[in-house]
């Protein structure tokens, strides 16, 4: 699975391409400090004082946090062409799981 995310804290804007979740997550961290000035521990802390909760193993919070300003989503090859599908990527994530099946 190919995730994407268009980095809007750059000039100009860049499309991010990355094949893990991890890896993903480290990359919102590093736009986290250059669009709000917070790293993510310091932005969970305004989310959590904001009532949306803590944030588990998954970051399942900070990453719909950032999507909420950003846009994310998977890179679907449609008979062979790359395209974008704007979506939950924590979800994503989750149902690559062996148990979900095909």
């Amino acid at each position: 699975m190919i995730l994407y995310v268009i980095d809007t804290t750059l000039t100009p804007p860049t499309e991010r391409r990355f094949t893990t979740y991890p890896e993903t997550v480290r990359y919102l961290e590093g736009m986290s400090k250059r669009a709000y000035g917070q790293t993510r521990k310091e932005r969970m802390v305004l989310l959590e004082e904001c009532g949306h909760g803590y944030d588990d193993t998954n970051s399942v919070t900070f990453v719909r946090s950032m999507a909420d300003q950003f846009e994310m989503g998977v890179v679907r090859n449609d008979a062979g062409v790359n395209r974008r599908m704007k979506c939950d990527i924590t979800s994503a994530e989750l149902f690559q799981k062996s148990e979900f099946g095909d």
